[in-house]
């Protein structure tokens, strides 16, 4: 059956993608001692003793398994506690929890879009929202990254009676911020909604902790909020949170909703007790700010470019492909754990090494990280 032409194609895809420097691999989880600077567990709350302890109380006797789907199987407390949770925390009417945060954007985009719907979409949003627009049969406009003024004048020149636009709030491999502001401002002059993706955001900005739209004072200009329990939250699933009328919709038209298997109950017990703990101790996503901003001034007087991030995710641009994969190695070898991102993932000409900043880095840690990736500078240049 190898020898088929469906294999054959397969067979030449992967031998293309390993002579590009592209080829990607799973990488299997090492004990040994090391510097993460490859996690989204922003807060290092993953492992927090008072979470574990509060989520384990949440679940009490209940099943920690999961059972079928939400509309099969019978709702479970700990949804609706963690739905209402989060609801109060983005000040919204409701929320609705997804399976994972890719399962939210495309369920999100593929229930409300149509043929009819224009969509305006960053360049360098999520693969998610752009899986959901391709699902979906809407017609995809592309904007330049953060760049307003095309974007206006693409809105400008439309006809459509539908019309959204959607950005990250804090882009996965750049770490700058969209203007969010602006953005509400051309929704309401060309009749546009807005659709943001908070899955970097949440947990980190904001006097809640509950992300960027909070901390622009945006909430009241933007219908749709999706985030992630994941990243900062450390836990597993995505969410919707917004009006009562589009939680409705969704649970009725979003097909990844619908056709997924429920969260185990100790996942929604773990983020509850997550999200609570974050909203007792509003001083961390600053102190996580105030740390990156460190780390990255440090990282540029190294003689790097860490393009125009301004969040906990730095960019270390480097010269091509292949030496994104050298320099990942060679700080792997020194207990450094970085990963090299490539084409397509980044532009072509942009590859770098993506470091994640996060609360359980030392000074040592990141003194460690800047003399190495000095070393590297001085040896390459």
């Amino acid at each position: 059956m190898n020898n088929t032409p469906l294999y054959e194609r397969i067979e030449r895809s992967l031998t293309e993608r390993k002579s590009q420097s592209m080829f990607r691999s799973v990488k299997t989880f090492s004990d040994r001692q090391s510097i993460d600077l490859s996690t989204n567990s922003y807060l290092a709350l993953h492992d927090n003793v008072q979470i574990l302890d509060d989520a384990r109380s949440l679940t009490g006797t209940t099943v920690c398994g999961n059972l079928a789907s939400r509309l099969v199987a019978e709702h479970s407390s700990l949804y609706q506690m963690l739905e209402h949770e989060i609801a109060d925390w983005e000040k919204t009417e409701s929320a609705l929890v997804f399976s994972s945060g890719y399962a939210a954007n495309v369920g999100i985009i593929q229930a409300i879009c149509t043929r009819d719907t224009e969509v305006y979409c960053d360049r360098l949003n999520h693969a998610s929202i752009y899986d959901g627009i391709a699902l979906s049969g809407c017609k995809l406009i592309r904007y330049r990254h953060n760049d307003m003024a095309d974007l206006q004048s693409r809105l400008s020149l439309s006809h459509a009676k539908e019309k959204l636009i959607i950005t990250d709030t804090v882009f996965s491999m750049d770490g700058d911020r969209a203007p969010l502001a602006d953005i509400v401002e051309l929704a309401q002059k060309y009749c546009a909604t807005v659709m943001v993706d908070e899955a970097h955001a949440t947990g980190i900005f904001g006097q809640d902790g509950s992300g960027l739209v909070e901390a622009t004072g945006t909430q009241d200009h933007i219908d749709i909020r999706m985030g992630t329990l994941s990243k900062a939250l450390a836990g597993l699933g995505g969410y919707f949170a917004g009006t009562k009328l589009l939680r409705d919709y969704f649970v009725n038209f979003s097909r990844s909703f619908v056709y997924s298997t429920g969260l185990p109950h100790a996942s929604l017990a773990f983020t509850l007790a997550t999200i609570r703990y974050i909203r007792k101790h509003p001083g961390l996503g600053q102190s996580l700010l105030t740390k990156a901003s460190t780390l990255r001034e440090k990282i540029q007087m190294a003689g790097y470019s860490t393009l125009d991030s301004s969040t906990q995710i730095i960019p270390c641009i480097v010269k091509s492909k292949d030496e994104a994969l050298l320099l990942s190695d060679f700080l792997k070898n020194q207990g450094i754990t970085a990963p090299a991102i490539r084409p397509p993932t980044v532009p072509e000409g942009l590859s770098r090494i993506r470091i994640s900043c996060h609360l359980g880095l030392t000074e040592n840690d990141e003194q460690t990280v800047i003399d190495l990736l000095k070393q590297w500078k001085k040896s390459h240049e």
